[in-house]
């Protein structure tokens, strides 16, 4: 896994910030006085564009009022609101019950609003060299195989995850662990969040994995649907097979994984038979939660205490109307995928009612469409 060092060796640290302001909305906090026209967003890269996007275009009606958005990852964005450093938190997944837990103790109170849908994308390069035959294509069991702590300096070429893989180096990149990219992809996989081996580039910097992973044949990525849409020339998408057994990984590779396993408590993994029958993530299997296990909801979470100034009240208005998350141009421009009309109508209920708290208890992974759709709208009392 050297390999991965030295082709990912020129990250450098990643601190930017998309503005639409002047450099004084850095300073704006929920206890801001109550005429203060500067609103402070940070968090996730991956709801970053659409909040950008909504931003750029309140801009137009209320170029009083001063938008910044930063980011620093999910976690990192959290980090930040739960202490009251921030205005609004852009997230990729829901608050965990940690940050719950701290908001509570620091008097944080918070309206979460479900946003859009989003399909976590596993990119590998355009002439990728991966897979020996046939379009790329994973099982949820080989990524959890590939990712998994225990295959941490031992699972180091493609070929150990079975015959019709490639006698190659294997070079991973994905989400810095204050991503909630980061976050999902592990939980979903693996089992618990933060749960994957550390052998590989992680940043928030999403374009920079794009570019990177096209230039290398044997390398592979993930990230939001959004990135993958903007960088179809770098990048192709692997489609996902959600079955959890394995397909013919080689049975002294898997030995040695299970051996790893076992020290740390989990149970084994076993190979089954078949073919790898993926779906790809577009508008259709995203929107239909067809795409498995790597779909999921995109929110804002925005702090009471700053929702009572005008300007901030106003564009969470803006952002949550009709015209922008009901708009299936305008989210699929920044890369997404318009959640359901009851959805729509939940999360506007949720704001103007000021519904504080959040509807799914620190569980972010394995809930389907309907389940989403159940405990979002009766967390909004609808």
């Amino acid at each position: 896994m050297n390999q991965l060092l030295k082709h990912f060796g020129r990250f450098c640290a990643f601190a930017a910030i998309a503005t639409i302001a002047a450099a004084g909305a850095l300073q704006a906090q929920p206890n801001a006085s109550a005429d203060s026209k500067s609103i402070l967003v940070d968090g996730s890269s991956t709801v970053e564009p659409v909040t950008s996007a909504v931003a750029a275009e309140f801009a137009k009606v209320r170029p009083d009022v001063q938008v910044s958005v930063a980011v620093s990852g999910t976690s990192g964005g959290f980090r930040r609101f739960v202490v009251g450093e921030t205005d609004i938190s852009d997230a990729s997944r829901a608050i965990k019950s940690s940050e719950i837990s701290t908001a509570q103790t620091n008097g944080i109170h918070y309206v979460e609003s479900l946003v859009a849908f989003d399909g976590l994308t596993v990119g590998v390069a355009r002439n990728t060299q991966i897979f020996s035959s046939g379009d790329p294509c994973l099982t949820a069991g080989e990524l959890q195989l590939l990712w998994a702590r225990e295959a941490e300096g031992f699972v180091t070429t493609w070929n150990q995850l079975g015959s019709r893989f490639a006698n190659a180096a294997i070079v991973l990149s994905g989400a810095a662990e204050t991503s909630g990219t980061f976050d999902f992809f592990t939980e979903a996989l693996n089992g618990a969040a933060g749960d994957t081996r550390a052998d590989y580039f992680g940043t928030e910097e999403d374009q920079l994995l794009a570019e990177q992973t096209g230039a290398d044949p044997f390398a592979l990525t993930y990230f939001g649907f959004a990135f993958f849409q903007n960088n179809q020339g770098l990048v192709q998408s692997v489609a996902i097979d959600p079955r959890l057994d394995l397909i013919d990984a080689p049975q002294g590779a898997l030995d040695e994984i299970n051996a790893r396993r076992a020290v740390n408590g989990k149970s084994p993994l076993a190979n089954g038979g078949g073919s790898c029958n993926g779906v790809l993530p577009n508008p259709d299997t995203i929107g239909s939660f067809a795409y498995q296990p790597l779909t999921r909801p995109l929110f804002i979470y925005t702090n009471t205490q700053s929702a009572q100034r005008e300007g901030l009240d106003a564009y969470v208005d803006f952002y949550l109307a009709e015209d922008r998350i009901g708009n299936e141009e305008f989210i699929a421009d920044v890369g997404y995928i318009n959640v359901t009309p009851s959805l729509r109508e939940a999360a506007r209920a949720c704001w103007e009612g000021r519904v504080t708290g959040t509807a799914f208890g620190g569980q972010f992974v394995g809930l389907s469409e309907d389940e989403i759709e159940q405990k979002y709208r009766s967390h909004c009392r609808l």
